[in-house]
């Protein structure tokens, strides 16, 4: 047999590639077929449908310039399904077939990132950065995992890039924000959130992260400002979770006080102790009385009920008038309450707190008291261990909360 090439042999290998040429581009015209179709159906809701066509798009040329997409779209549709595991094979199995593709890692890191599988999305986030070092949102993406994980400086290192990269994109200067405030620095954290809701007006995560902020400073004002702006967004998921977090952060109050049983606390100095129950007009006698302290909050339960967290004594101030007995000596005769609650039971349904204590008559029988200035605070904590606010945190009936 002839081992040399003739022309006749050159022309049947001419045909044989144009065929296999043709052939391929049968293909990926189908593919490109099917991938429109997927699209169609996937923008009118029928996933199930969609991904089928998906299916048979990469199926007929998986590597395909359009072949990525198609990738995508399935794994997008799997998603809408329900069936997380598919759509993470299908990524897996597209960066096999397309490896240097940044898009597919990106993609597949935020699957992993929404999960919960941090350690996995961040390696997938830095494969994408690594394919694609100037595509501001595998950085973003990456510096998001970075915050999340607690590795504060390397996402602001992140961040920073993303506002070099698209200096009119607000999320660089966003995810500064986060990661100033996740750092402490409540300044900062302003002036970079400030400038992303200046660049996007309707960046309602920008406005809620704003408010958290304002928050944390104790400024309730303008956190209640960014919640107003929410709320002209019609922003419901941002608009629930900032509220939730400013009720979170805000430092309980007392906001009512009363008795139910006798201890009136309008009575002034010099008050005669038997004419709060007539059971005191006897020597010696010994009669418990209750205030309700109702709370801005919920609180501690057992914080609350806790007998070291109050504390009962006479009023003192700067102004005679938050004074004891209004400053005048104290006569001989006034009766001393005890330091400490006798007990406290603490109602969360209510968030009243019923807080009793014992008052004993004299020896003689003529004890006396101011109930106006007797003084009750408590020093515990909510159920998210805020303390008091020091301005709301005592109670006596001529000053009232304190």
């Amino acid at each position: 047999m002839n081992s040399t090439w003739g022309i006749s042999d050159v022309s049947t290998l001419d045909y044989l590639f144009s065929s296999t040429t043709n052939s391929q581009d049968q293909l990926d015209s189908l593919a490109n077929s099917a991938l429109s179709r997927g699209i169609d159906r996937y923008t009118k809701k029928d996933y199930a449908g969609a991904a089928k066509e998906f299916q048979r798009s990469v199926g007929l040329s998986p590597s395909s310039s359009n072949s990525a997409a198609a990738y995508d779209y399935l794994a997008k549709a799997y998603q809408q399904l329900g069936k997380t595991d598919a759509a993470i094979k299908t990524y897996k199995t597209a960066i096999k077939v397309l490896p240097t593709t940044d898009s597919l890692h990106l993609s597949l890191g935020d699957i992993y990132f929404k999960n919960g599988q941090l350690k996995d999305a961040q390696a997938e986030y830095e494969k994408a950065v690594r394919l694609n070092p100037t595509s501001a949102d595998n950085r973003y993406s990456l510096g998001q995992a970075y915050l999340t994980s607690g590795r504060v400086k390397e996402a602001t290192t992140q961040f920073t890039k993303v506002t070099q990269l698209a200096p009119a994109s607000p999320t660089g200067f966003y995810g500064l924000g986060q990661a100033s405030r996740k750092s402490g620095d409540f300044g900062n954290a302003i002036v970079q959130l400030n400038k992303a809701v200046t660049m996007n007006a309707k960046f309602a995560n920008a406005f809620q992260e704003l408010g958290e902020t304002y928050a944390d400073m104790g400024n309730a004002a303008m956190a209640q400002k960014q919640l107003v702006t929410l709320q002209g967004l019609k922003a419901t998921q941002q608009i629930t979770t900032l509220q939730n977090y400013m009720a979170q952060a805000a430092n309980p109050r007392l906001t009512m006080a009363y008795s139910t049983n006798g201890f009136n606390t309008s009575d002034g100095p010099k008050t005669a102790i038997s004419a709060l129950d007539t059971s005191l007009s006897s020597p010696m006698a010994t009669k418990d009385f209750t205030m309700n302290f109702v709370f801005s909050k919920d609180m501690d339960k057992n914080s609350v009920e806790n007998l070291a967290n109050w504390q009962i004594g006479r009023q003192s101030g700067t102004y005679i008038s938050n004074i004891y007995n209004f400053g005048m000596s104290v006569p001989a005769t006034e009766v001393t309450l005890p330091l400490q609650p006798k007990s406290v039971v603490y109602n969360s349904d209510t968030r009243t707190a019923s807080v009793t204590f014992t008052i004993s008559q004299n020896a003689a029988g003529n004890g006396t008291i101011d109930p106006s200035h007797v003084s009750f605070k408590f020093l515990g904590e909510d159920t998210y261990g805020k303390t008091m606010d020091p301005k709301a945190d005592e109670f006596s009936g001529f000053s009232t909360i304190v």
